[in-house]
């Protein structure tokens, strides 16, 4: 789940007018109590709060002021528009297109930054922005990584494949792949194991004998055309010639014909 809260929020050091005649109406009692309602909005949801008589009592003993000077001072500023009064009347929240428009600024590098619609006060540019950066990203992520996660993917496959060859010795490699190799080469045999693993990771499809898929594949591709078979040599018929080959050799000090 994505994060809400903010750990820490703007404060400029010049108040507007309005803080002004809070702190007028109430003294210091009256700025901190707005502050600390700051600190609610911005430290829970992330721009707005809950508020009724529960939340108030619970705020005030929290906080060593009493419930009815909160109420007050929270009754003041949705007077004069430190929070938003329709919002308050008809969802029963604290929160402002000030308190919104900070929240945007301070998590301008988070994904997925999202305002209820009801709640919603900002009807421009912060939504948009993070959509199109979002986007953006997710072009890249798709473009670039999807390549490299599927070689990773790949090349695991392949290492696994070894490892379990290696622990169990010679004898665990597949008849099939002996006979790839004596029929086609081992180079084209790793070419078109390699294709298939690349098949089987890019669909998820798996084949019960991939030595049989190769074979196919290299088979189909050589009476297309498309791959030439290579010459072969059983080695033991070279040998064999090698034992029963005899040159002539010229015997005397010339050859006369």
């Amino acid at each position: 789940m994505a994060k809400k809260r903010l750990d820490w929020f703007k404060l400029d050091c010049q108040q507007d007018t309005k803080i002004d005649l809070i702190e007028s109406e109430f003294g210091l009692i009256g700025f901190a109590v707005v502050i600390k309602l700051w600190q609610l909005i911005y430290g829970g949801e992330g721009y707005y709060c809950t508020w009724n008589e529960d939340v108030a009592l619970v705020f005030a003993k929290k906080n060593g002021v009493g419930a009815g000077v909160v109420n007050e001072i929270v009754a003041s500023c949705l007077r004069r528009g430190i929070f938003d009064k329709q919002l308050y009347d008809r969802y029963g929240i604290l929160t402002s297109h000030g308190i919104q428009e900070r929240y945007y600024d301070c998590t301008d590098r988070r994904k997925n930054v999202m305002i209820k619609d009801e709640y919603r006060l900002l009807c421009n540019a912060p939504e948009s922005k993070n959509a199109d950066i979002s986007n953006e990203n997710v072009y890249i992520f798709t473009e670039k990584d999807h390549i490299s996660a599927t070689e990773e993917k790949r090349e695991e496959k392949r290492r696994k494949d070894e490892m379990r060859a290696d622990e169990s010795g010679a004898h665990a490699i597949p008849k099939n792949y002996q006979e790839m190799v004596s029929r086609y080469g081992k180079s084209l045999t790793e070419q078109y194991l390699d294709k298939v693993d690349a098949y089987e990771i890019s669909t998820g499809k798996h084949y019960k004998n991939k030595y049989a898929a190769a074979s196919k594949w290299l088979d189909e591709d050589m009476a297309s055309g498309k791959v030439k078979k290579p010459q072969s040599f059983d080695i033991d018929e070279v040998e064999e010639f090698f034992k029963s080959y005899k040159p002539h050799l010229s015997t005397g000090s010339g050859d006369k014909r």
